[in-house]
């Protein structure tokens, strides 16, 4: 049998020769950068008009602050101010923290890779800035053809501001990460246009990185302090079949935190350190030997939890999956580990904000400022989705595909305004003090906008995969993300099938299928089955082999039809975060409270302190439009309560049968939510809370 890949190019057989290697499985697993431009997205639905959104506006708004910012045209190698910001020599640390401009390449790739995505896809392509696009996407490639230096090394900082410090400090320099980008950049680039002139510079850099690290005596053993070029690598390897590609990809997540002889027992970032004679480290770490920020305090087979930098966490794990072998299981264990202990209500990640990363304490998951912590920042959701698919890509698994769509459908989504101008990086769940939750036009770093973008315009290639089992004539087709559109799967002899899905999710529980095949062909479907769905009901004869999805065995033309409840549920927390709350919940979208829809409240009860419900709450809900996306909001029947004790200002009181330790008072109202992607467009106060205290 041979397992083709369903990727819009020609499929691979067996007969490859690089399909022997135990990572074999890296070049037959679709991926959503590959697959993408298969699907069209009905604009009409809930996530077509975000993606009109994101094509027509929010790739706008981005271009505009890349120029503005001076990033766009820092590869004419030019002098900016930027550069004297916290400006680093010989590699050398501050403690004051990182120079802006030094990520500037990645905030470039990563938008040059989004707009390549929408521009190619069938439903988004028309955006009216395309000439706009096109333009400024082959002007920014032929700048940094210019750029390149002989040798193929690519990176501005490192040659406009420090030129010393080149291949000094991979720790904090983000040389890696920048090319990672870049190099993702090319490979939607080069689909998207079919010119080699973009991935030809890149693959040119590689070499340049291959030449200068590795395990051999001549080479330096560093890896990336921020974890991406291990599956930019990966995907490379999928463009080129050069097995020294995927050497190297495995040779960077090998070489993570091993101690070696001659790096003087060190690993190799304090090993880098001692080289540069650097004692100093940045505000995220206290000494030298604090790695674990940057996941390499022990190679990631020894890794028993996850710990650092939440972002850097999920790219090194989402390398890991996409390797395979005894690196899948390492990601699929410190994925649990993440999402069973370390993992927001909404998807989100980080509790601690000075290093943006996980707290060493299991449920530790403080809701904000005042309450000792919380970051979720935008880009670790969507690190948590790129990981998630990863590991699906091998072995469905219910509970992965169900952490999928909540990220994406909160933590990810909550990231950019509904009007397209603006963005969050932390994404705190209530505010506190003089805080507001509001999101800003752009930032000094900028990761989050644009990875928006990216991570939007590969949405086809999230919602699901396709394989073709050739000689039994089956498409097998895999079902991660209920929305409205078709899919086109190509077939052996220039043949296609297709695959229409219409959707009502993620506001109602209905969606149909329509596939159509050649004669001869059958399909094999596996459907989502919800944890969070009730009275789910499929059309056909279904098996449950993997958990979490159906099964079904259906011919060439055929319909189904799967339907089921969104109950809006309470969710309470694991008992050993402290917290006696509850959160609401419809389906996987979860709920906050803002101050625009309950200033009364708000304005006695500033940012909901103190303010509980009970767990018999029950809701009306009710149909809305914020900035042209369609909501449910949800109107609790029952009035709010808040804390008789919040304004008593003993460190303690004696608390006895007739002086409960918490008594509550009734409110004359009950609270509005909205879902947690849709806050802070409306103006107001900004105050939000998103789990209150459990009264009665």
């Amino acid at each position: 049998m041979t397992q083709n890949e369903v990727n819009g190019v020609n499929g691979h057989s067996k007969s490859n020769n690089h399909s022997e290697s135990r990572y074999n499985t890296v070049l037959y697993r679709p991926r959503p950068q590959e697959t993408y431009d298969l699907t069209a997205v009905d604009t009409g639905s809930f996530y077509g008009k975000l993606r009109i959104l994101y094509a027509n506006k929010v790739l706008k708004t981005q271009l505009e602050q890349l120029k503005k910012q001076g990033s766009y045209d820092a590869f004419r190698l030019k002098w900016h101010p930027a550069y004297d910001v916290r400006r680093l020599y010989g590699g050398k640390c501050r403690t004051d923290g990182f120079p802006p401009s030094l990520f500037w390449d990645s905030d470039v790739g990563k938008w040059i890779e989004g707009a390549c995505y929408f521009l190619s896809s069938p439903d988004a392509k028309e955006c009216s800035h395309a000439a706009e696009f096109d333009s400024a996407i082959q002007e920014l490639v032929d700048m940094m053809e210019k750029a390149q230096q002989p040798d193929g090394y690519l990176n501005i900082y490192f040659t406009v501001v420090d030129e010393a410090g080149r291949f000094k400090n991979l720790r904090d320099s983000h040389e890696m990460y920048n090319a990672g980008h870049l190099l993702e950049a090319a490979l939607a680039h080069q689909k998207y246009t079919g010119s080699r002139q973009f991935i030809d510079i890149m693959i040119k850099n590689v070499e340049c990185f291959i030449k200068h690290f590795g395990p051999d005596k001549s080479q330096l053993h560093g890896y990336p302090g921020h974890p991406e070029f291990e599956l930019a690598i990966l995907r490379l390897y999928n463009f080129t079949k050069d097995p020294k590609h995927l050497k190297f990809a495995e040779y960077l997540l090998q070489a993570r935190g091993v101690e070696r002889e001659d790096q003087g027992g060190d690993n190799y970032f304090v090993y880098e350190a001692k080289q540069r004679d650097d004692h100093i480290v940045p505000p995220t770490m206290d000494t030298i030997y604090d790695v674990w920020y940057g996941q390499a305090h022990k190679p990631i087979h020894d890794q028993e939890e996850i710990r650092g930098h939440s972002v850097r966490a999920f790219y090194l794990l989402t390398g890991a999956a996409d390797l395979g072998g005894d690196f899948l299981e390492d990601a699929k264990r410190l994925w649990a580990d993440a999402v069973d202990n370390k993992m927001y209500v909404t998807g989100g990640f980080g509790t601690e904000p000075r290093f943006e990363g996980f707290s060493t304490i299991r449920h530790h998951l403080p809701q904000s400022t005042g309450e000792g912590g919380c970051y979720a920042e935008t880009c670790a959701s969507i690190g948590c989705i790129m990981t998630s698919e990863r590991i699906l890509s091998h072995q469905l698994d219910g509970k992965v595909r169900d952490v999928l769509e909540l990220c994406l459908l909160n933590g990810v989504l909550g990231g950019g305004s509904l009007e397209g101008d603006a963005f969050s990086y932390a994404n705190k769940h209530a505010t506190w003090g003089d805080e507001v939750a509001t999101r800003e036009e752009w930032f000094e770093v900028c990761c989050c906008p644009p990875n928006l973008s990216r991570s939007l315009g590969m949405l086809g290639g999230y919602a699901w995969s396709a394989t073709i089992e050739e000689e039994k004539k089956v498409i097998n087709l895999n079902v991660y993300i209920l929305l409205s559109a078709t899919r086109t799967i190509p077939l052996p002899n220039d043949k296609t099938a297709t695959v229409t899905m219409n959707s009502g999710m993620p506001w109602t529980g209905q969606t149909d299928w329509d596939f159509k095949a050649p004669e001869g062909w059958q399909w094999k479907v596996r459907v989502p089955k919800p944890d969070y769905a009730d009275n789910l009901k499929l059309s056909e004869k279904a098996e449950e082999i993997e958990p979490g999805f159906l099964k079904v065995k259906l011919s060439n033309n055929s319909t189904l039809s799967e339907n089921f409840d969104l109950p809006i549920r309470l969710l309470a927390p694991h008992i050993t975060t402290g917290q006696d709350t509850l959160t609401v919940s419809r389906g996987p979208i979860i709920y906050t409270a803002e101050s625009f829809d309950n200033a009364e409240i708000d304005e006695k009860h500033r940012h909901f302190e103190g303010v509980g419900i009970t767990s018999d709450t029950t809701f009306s809900e009710k149909e809305e439009v914020i900035h042209g996306i369609p909501v449910i909001t949800l109107q609790a029947n029952e009035t709010a309560f808040v804390l008789h004790e919040l304004a008593n200002d003993q460190a303690y009181r004696i608390v006895t049968k007739e002086k409960p330790a918490r008594s509550w008072k009734k409110l004359e109202k009950g609270i509005k939510f909205v879902p947690w992607f849709a806050r802070a467009n409306r103006g107001g106060a900004g105050h939000v809370r998103t789990s209150f205290l459990k009264s009665g």
